[in-house]
């Protein structure tokens, strides 16, 4: 039997897309939602958290030290990206704001698998693994990425 649960998160952060052909190569900035799906084979059947496979709390501690305490409130860089984004990123840096230094260009759906990757490397000694990760970039706008094992 497979279990998931699911929580959901918010954050702040600013990008651009560099050299994309439309409004989105500005400086901009979203409140994402995130919602992130945990799958574990088995309940837990002992102690306090008898009858659940992963404690929200738990859940929440995990994305907010692996993913929320990086992002929220950050401008999120892709090393590739145009010159005026790398300067805007060395600026931010400069003044001791808090950037992300991304290999893939920051768009929802590379956001979320850099975000998946990153969860299930924090869990990659325990039975839990993240198997989904949907990035609201708007209210009706989301990126989705599944990794069932």
């Amino acid at each position: 039997m497979k279990l998931t649960v699911t929580k959901e998160f918010t954050f702040d952060c600013a990008h651009m897309l560099s050299y994309h052909e439309g409004l989105c190569s500005n400086l901009h900035g979203h409140t994402y939602r995130l919602e992130v799906t945990a799958l574990k084979y088995e309940l837990i059947n002992e102690g306090s958290s008898e009858g659940m496979i992963l404690d929200f709390g738990d859940l929440k501690r995990i994305v907010k030290e692996s993913v929320l305490d990086k992002f929220d409130h950050s401008f999120l860089f892709w090393e590739r990206g145009c010159d005026a984004e790398r300067e805007i990123a060395a600026t931010i840096e400069k003044h001791g704001m808090r950037i992300v230094r991304l290999k893939d260009r920051p768009t929802a759906e590379n956001i979320a698998v850099f975000i998946i990757n990153t969860l299930n490397e924090h869990l990659k000694d325990s039975p839990i693994n993240i198997v989904k990760v949907r990035l609201y970039e708007t209210p009706t706008s989301y990126a989705e990425v599944k990794n069932y094992v």
